[in-house]
C-alpha cells in the first residue's frame, strides 16, 4: 500500500534521516511502493511546494538530492503502490490545491454523488481542475472546496469534506496527511490501516544526536541534535519503542510552534469496504504480504517493548499532548 510521511521541526531541518537514512526510510519503504514518489514542503515565505515523479524512490537520484538539500519546519512526502490508475504524474502525491498539501493512502469509491459535490464546491464543470484517475485527487479537491467554504480553515474543512464522504460514499481508508500555512494534519480512519508519531524533544536523550539501529544498519543524525521534531508515518522508520500508534478515527493536528492536539470528530463510515470488496489492483495495492509480515514482526517487537517499560515516557507525552 501507499507510504505517507511528515515532518514538523522548530526550525527548517531537512527529512534526509526520514528518507533515506533511517532503517526503515521512506526510500526503503519503496522498495514494495514503487509506482511514484514526491516531497511537499513550504519555503521560508511559507510558499508551498510540491516536486514529484511517476518513478521509485529508492532509484529517483531526484528524490535523493531533495531529501538531502531542502530545508524546511513542515515536509510531506509520499511513495505509491498504484490501485489500478495509470503510473503517470498526475496520479502521483502528495496534490497541491489552494496552498493545501495532501497525500492519501487508501481507497474511497469515488461516486456521482462526490463528483457533483467537488463541482458545487470548486465552481467547475471538470471537477475543479481534476488532471488523473485517483480517488484521492477527488479527495484532495473535495477537502479544498470545503477548507475555501470555510474561509480557509484547513481544519474545519477537513472535517467538513471527511464527514461527508464517510456519509455518502464507500471507504476502504481514508489515512491522509494534509498541510496549509506549516499546520500539519494526520488522519487514522478507520483501523484498517496504520499511521504512527513520534514527537522527539530537542536534544533527545542526554542531548545525543538521533542515532538508530535496526537489525541491518546504524545510522546517525546530528542535523536533528538540538531541534524538536515531530515524525508521522505509516510505519515506525525505526526500532525506537518512542512511536504510538493514532486510534482509528483519530485526527492529529500539529500546529505552527509544535503544539499538537487531538480529536475524534467522526462517526463510523455508512459503507465499510473490505478487502474483499475491492478489485484486484486495488487490492494487490492495499495488501503485499512480505511487507504485511515484516511490518506485522516489528509491530510486536514495538509493542514487547512498552510492555517491558521501556515506552512508559513516551506514553506519558503522548498522554499530555493529548
Amino acid at each position: 500500500m501507499c507510504r505517507l510521511f511528515a515532518l514538523h521541526a522548530d526550525r527548517p531541518i531537512t527529512a534526509q534521516f526520514w528518507l533515506v537514512d533511517a532503517p526503515y526510510s521512506l526510500s526503503h519503504q519503496s522498495q514494495f511502493n514503487a509506482d511514484g514518489t514526491g516531497i511537499g514542503w513550504f519555503g521560508e515565505d511559507g510558499t508551498p511546494h510540491v516536486v514529484k515523479r511517476p518513478v521509485a524512490a529508492h532509484s529517483s537520484s531526484r528524490y535523493a538530492h531533495l531529501a538531502s538539500e531542502l530545508r524546511s519546519r513542515a515536509i510531506v512526502a509520499h511513495v505509491r503502490n498504484s490501485s489500478g490508475t495509470a503510473n503517470e504524474l498526475c496520479n502521483t502525491h502528495p496534490f497541491l490545491i489552494d496552498g493545501i498539501v495532501l497525500a492519501h493512502n487508501g481507497v474511497v469509491r469515488v461516486n456521482e454523488e462526490m463528483r457533483e459535490r467537488v463541482r458545487a464546491l470548486r465552481g467547475a464543470s471538470d471537477g475543479g481542475a481534476i488532471e488523473g484517475d485517483t480517488d484521492s485527487e477527488w479527495l484532495a479537491a473535495l477537502i479544498a472546496g470545503e477548507t475555501a467554504r470555510h474561509d480557509g480553515d484547513l481544519e474545519a474543512g477537513l472535517i467538513a469534506a471527511i464527514s461527508w464522504v464517510l456519509a455518502n460514499a464507500p471507504v476502504y481508508s481514508l489515512n491522509l496527511i494534509a498541510a496549509k500555512d506549516e499546520h500539519l494534519f494526520a488522519l487514522r480512519l478507520p483501523e484498517t490501516n496504520e499511521l504512527w508519531v513520534r514527537d522527539r524533544p530537542a536534544g533527545g536523550r542526554d542531548d545525543a544526536p538521533l542515532h538508530q539501529r535496526s537489525e541491518t544498519l546504524e545510522t546517525t543524525s546530528e542535523d536533528l541534535r538540538e531541534v524538536r521534531s515531530i515524525v508521522v508515518a505509516s510505519e515506525p522508520m525505526d526500532d525506537s519503542p518512542d512511536w504510538r500508534l493514532l486510534e482509528s478515527g483519530e485526527l492529529l493536528h500539529i500546529t505552527p510552534d509544535g503544539a499538537m492536539r487531538a480529536q475524534m470528530p467522526f462517526d463510523a463510515p455508512r459503507e465499510q469496504l473490505v478487502l474483499e470488496d475491492l478489485g484486484l489492483s486495488e487490492a494487490a495495492s492495499q495488501a503485499h504480504a512480505a511487507e504485511a509480515a515484516a511490518r506485522e514482526e516489528r509491530r510486536r517487537r514495538l509493542q514487547e517493548s512498552w510492555r517491558a517499560g521501556v515506552g512508559a515516557g513516551a506514553g506519558s507525552a503522548a498522554a499530555a499532548a493529548r
